[in-house]
């Protein structure tokens, strides 16, 4: 039944498309990331989360109509922001079926976050910083926890893309680098 209903869900998704700007890490930033995804899979869990796109913190979802206004706004980025150096101290649940890490706050942040949801037409989108490691069945959740907190001591990392992504299914559209 499991399998029907993730079906389900998942046509339910394709039928409700949108667009997402990502604050997208660097290669060094995945890597270590991985070694936490490693802890993951070798206890066997696999997880509903989108699995071929970079880890990233999302920062604002868009109605497709968007895409080629969302293009210009990203642009319009290219050159103006430094990469953003953040340190995930923490980890985090929403509700009992999603992991994440969760980076400490920065001015840098924000201020990508707050032009991008000035310039948009969707200004109800509150940025809740985080970067999923597992979306899953809360006793799933609840089984691989405290494997990974035993084992997490926080990671180090750049944010060194702002990126445009469709979903479901994923698709990549547009990334400028920060300097």
């Amino acid at each position: 039944m499991r399998n029907e209903q993730l079906a389900e869900k998942r046509q339910e998704n394709i039928l409700d498309k949108k667009l997402y700007l990502l604050a997208e890490l660097d290669d060094a930033s995945q890597l270590e990331i991985k070694e936490i995804e490693k802890i993951i899979i070798e206890n066997g869990f696999i997880g509903e989360q989108t699995k071929d796109i970079p880890y990233h913190i999302t920062l604002c979802s868009f109605p497709t109509e968007m895409e080629n206004h969302l293009k210009n706004l990203l642009e319009n980025l290219n050159g103006r922001y430094k990469k953003i150096y953040i340190k995930y101290s923490s980890l985090g649940l929403f509700g009992l079926n999603v992991l994440f890490m969760n980076p400490d706050m920065n001015m840098e942040l924000i201020e990508i976050y707050n032009e991008l949801k000035e310039n948009s037409f969707e200004k109800d989108y509150d940025l809740s910083a985080h970067t999923t490691l597992i979306i899953d069945e809360p006793e799933n959740i609840m089984k691989i926890l405290p494997k990974i907190a035993e084992k997490y001591k926080g990671i180090n990392g750049i944010i060194k893309y702002v990126s445009l992504y469709e979903f479901f299914p994923a698709r990549f559209i547009k990334r400028v680098e920060l300097l």
